[in-house]
């Protein structure tokens, strides 16, 4: 029967084989670029299935860790005991795949690049019966080799350990679990605990160390893991002794969550419509960024807590990089009392923020920041500049800066009302068929979404930016429905015209209503907007090319204190995009992380490295783990007592 099983797996594989080319209308991941494969192995996905009543989705949101991020005494931990000849195969460990066909399946014979392949594209063929194994366990074979030649040794061991659940959907990468079981980063992971998470992945609810009726089976595999290392020749009988010496040493970073169902809802209701069919489920590979997510809902929380932000209203924000592709969403102040995603569905006036096409125009019609501009009403009282009067006639920097709203309402007469109007339906922003001059103020109405993606075309140099919240959708056999990787961009404003735009909008937040908005070391660019009787606040603007459009209103009916652009909205924009900047700046100047215990066999491209004198992996003896010894040495307790929350700054890698 053994036999006969190994003879259908070879089968498998040579029906697999037709499928690796694809064809032009259906490609399949394993055809794309080697630069996009790499995006999409690191990326969280929205798993979308459409059922005959509506959607059900959540979010696989691992936090990636770049390859140097990633302790080497994790790397070979689960080097060690998941794939052990991982640095000296090509995808397919031949000699593991001999087991399987003198075994049966039962003997697994998948290699990280297979795994990989199982947990990110083959979940329609995770079925228990013999056929679904056997067609599954085919294509990973055949497919395996082109992912591990086209990702590479370390990223893709990276995008494993970032990928892989260490105990359902919410604990998903080496990231969230170092969080979960052991409250700290990964980089301050003790070898003992690389060693219990390696030893997890095999099955998290049975060697989950936080359960009391499984914490001693959780300690005995990481044991067992350390022992193969040591028979491996990875580590040294003295370093694993040091390590079981050392047990688990818990911190006290809290948990990492966020909230992404803001997040989760636009891409199920903007995208799942076009490519699920109902009774199939996708896989939805996204932009989001959830240590920018986790940031931008820390600093609401802590403005509301402080109460910057009056009950009276809620809020929506997003962040993007220059190409629309989202980072972060914030739906509402709360979601659990209030779900509904106010920075897609919210219907409102933006303020002076929609001065931004008269920017744009008054640059396209030979008008400089230095130009003169007339600041008087029209007529009796309007426009109204409010407390700051009107200057009879002052630039247009100033004008803006300021928010003079005299002033850009009679510019835009003299340009032309159809002129701006057009101007600003190339960036994205309506003002409806037949618009006044008036509608420089914002007096029509739009989302968060649209004006943060009309301000990212002027921060990304002149092109149109269509938000995005999806990389590709891939179906649970590999083929790749939509691949929006490469969007074509369009350019929306002259070249000429990107400079100037960008002085005068840099310009309000050094010295006019935009000052709260300020980042000290960073240049930080953007326009606040105040709609009649404080019903809407806004302050959008940029900094180190990252986008951040953020909006709170009152609730109808509601009365109370009011906002203004300038406070909560720029002070938050402050806040979010500090921390961000931090973050990169931090990221990039960090050393390569390294661990307790300089370890071999995880170097690449060069190949392993290995002690002089000792033969390779393949040709050392395979440990068997039902003969390695019992361990008497004990860790400390765990878990201990419930740790103090605190926040610490993720860090963030540049987009």
């Amino acid at each position: 029967m053994r036999h006969l099983v190994g003879l259908a797996l070879l089968g498998a594989v040579a029906l697999a084989a037709p499928a690796r080319a694809g064809s032009p209308d259906a490609p399949s991941v394993w055809d794309l670029e080697p630069a996009a494969l790499r995006t999409l192995v690191a990326a969280p996905q929205v798993m979308v299935t459409r059922t005959a009543t509506g959607w059900d989705a959540y979010c696989r949101c691992p936090v990636a860790l770049r390859p140097d991020e990633i302790p080497e005494a994790m790397k070979t931990a689960i080097i060690a005991v998941e794939d052990r000849r991982y640095m000296d195969h090509g995808g397919v460990d031949l000699i593991a795949l001999a087991g399987v066909l003198r075994g049966g399946l039962s003997r697994g014979g998948s290699t990280i690049p297979m795994q990989l392949l199982k947990n990110l594209v083959f979940h329609d063929l995770r079925g228990g019966d013999l056929l679904s194994r056997l067609e599954r366990k085919g294509s990973e074979v055949w497919h395996a080799g082109v992912v591990d030649g086209a990702v590479g040794k370390q990223a893709l061991l990276a995008a494993y350990l970032n990928q892989i659940e260490f105990g359902g959907r919410e604990i998903v990468g080496l990231y969230r679990a170092s969080r979960h079981y052991f409250r700290k980063e990964p980089r301050d992971l003790t070898l003992f605990e690389c060693a219990l998470l390696a030893g997890m992945v095999q099955a998290p609810a049975r060697f989950n160390p936080l359960k009391e009726t499984t914490r001693e089976r959780a300690y005995e595999r990481a044991r067992l893991v350390l022992a193969l290392m040591v028979r491996q020749g990875r580590i040294s009988q003295a370093e694993r002794l040091r390590a079981e010496r050392a047990g688990v040493r818990p911190g006290l970073m809290p948990e990492f969550r966020i909230q992404v169902q803001p997040f989760t809802e636009w891409i199920a209701q903007t995208w799942a419509p076009r490519y699920v069919r109902e009774g199939e489920t996708l896989r939805f590979f996204v932009t989001l960024d959830p240590r920018v997510q986790r940031v931008a809902e820390e600093a609401l929380s802590g403005m509301v807590a402080a109460g910057a932000i009056p009950p009276e209203y809620e809020a929506g924000a997003v962040m993007m990089t220059g190409d629309g592709r989202v980072r972060a969403m914030i739906g509402a102040v709360d979601w659990a009392r209030r779900p509904f995603n106010a920075a897609v569905k919210t219907s409102v006036q933006p303020g002076s923020t929609a001065k931004l096409p008269l920017l744009v125009a008054a640059c396209e019609a030979g008008r400089a920041p230095g130009s003169r501009v007339v600041d008087l009403p029209v007529t009796a009282s309007w426009p109204s500049n409010g407390a700051l009067g009107y200057r009879g006639e002052t630039t247009l920097v100033e004008a803006v800066a300021s928010s003079r709203n005299a002033a850009s309402v009679r510019l835009t007469q003299e340009l032309g009302v159809a002129r701006v109007a057009e101007a600003s339906r190339r960036l994205g922003l309506d003002p409806g068929p037949e618009p006044d001059a008036g509608f420089v103020l914002g007096s029509y109405s739009t989302s968060v979404m649209a004006v943060t993606a009309a301000y990212a075309a002027v921060a990304s140099g002149g092109l149109r930016a269509e938000p995005a919240g999806v990389l590709a959708v891939v179906d649970g056999r590999g083929q790749v429905r939509a691949n929006f990787l490469d969007p074509v961009r369009a350019r929306v404003v002259p070249r000429r015209c990107v400079a100037p735009t960008r002085g005068i909008l840099r310009e309000v937040v050094r010295s006019g209503t935009g000052r709260n908005a300020a980042l000290g070391r960073w240049e930080a660019y953007g326009k606040t907007g105040t709609t009649t009787g404080n019903a809407d606040a806004w302050f959008v603007g940029w900094s180190e090319g990252r986008v951040l459009g953020v909006w709170m209103g009152r609730r109808h009916d509601a009365s109370g204190e009011g906002l203004a652009g300038r406070g909560a909205p720029a002070a938050y924009f402050r806040q979010v995009s500090a921390r961000v900047n931090e973050m990169m700046d931090a990221r990039a100047s960090r050393r390569p992380v390294r661990s307790e215990t300089p370890v071999a066999g995880t170097q690449d491209p060069a190949g392993p490295r290995r002690p002089a004198g000792r033969p390779p992996a393949h040709a050392r003896p395979s440990p068997d783990p039902a003969a390695l010894p019992k361990l008497a040495s004990r860790p400390r307790p765990w878990p201990p007592r419930e740790p103090t929350p605190w926040f610490r700054l993720e860090d963030e890698e540049p987009w």
